[in-house]
């Protein structure tokens, strides 16, 4: 998660990195050996391995957008509410969108799977 942020009253552009960082206990050496990297130097961590995912890192950067550009008239529970729903209840989208939603997951899934041993 990244936030680029103007602020008109002083014409300045901020940015705030969410990006996360990795696990405490993440080496990469193990990363390496995970991923099957043969050598290092030209080795990539896949957009659809489960290593490319922040979550921490994303959540921890809407909590610090809001409390540094926000206007501190809403908590984030009322900014993320409308999300939050969705996320429960589901929302319409293109056939299409569909379509590329579900390869991803089940590509997110196969690797998922692979990369804790259940397959």
């Amino acid at each position: 998660m990244f936030c680029l942020y103007y602020e008109a009253r002083t014409s300045k552009v901020h940015a705030l990195n969410g990006s996360g960082r990795s696990p405490a206990g993440a080496t990469l050496e193990d990363l390496i050996k995970k991923l099957g990297v043969t050598d290092p130097k030209d080795g990539q961590i896949p957009p659809e391995s489960v290593h490319a995912v922040t979550v921490p890192g994303a959540a921890k950067g809407w909590v610090d957008t809001v409390q540094c550009f926000g206007s501190r008239n809403l908590s984030l529970y009322q900014i993320l509410e409308p999300a939050i729903k969705m996320a429960e209840d589901g929302v319409p989208i293109s056939k299409i969108a569909a379509h590329f939603v579900r390869i991803i997951a089940i590509r997110l899934q196969g690797s998922f799977l692979m990369t804790f041993g259940c397959v």
